[in-house]
């Protein structure tokens, strides 16, 4: 049986069976991390960061985290059973 669509007044967005189910791609993620980067620029955190481990290591410190706070990103990924 299908799912009928919500009567809800709530965008379909807020919706969680519209929630993605895969990873950010590379792409997504170095769009993502550009657009972190350019609303870190100007802050004293960003700079320190650059000036401790310059431009590319804090740039990919960003992806790192950025990846780690998707939910369906296999750095996430715990074994539900036994492990051998």
């Amino acid at each position: 049986m299908e799912d009928e669509p919500s009567k809800s007044s709530e965008p379909s967005w807020l919706d969680p069976r519209n929630d993605r189910k895969t990873p950010y791609s590379n792409a997504e993620l170095d769009r993502l991390t550009d657009d972190q980067i350019a609303m870190l620029a100007d802050t004293p955190a960003w700079k320190k960061l650059v000036a401790d481990v310059g431009t590319q290591r804090a740039r990919e410190i960003v992806k790192s985290r950025l990846a780690g706070r998707d939910p369906n990103s296999l750095v996430n990924w715990q074994p539900s059973g036994p492990r051998h």
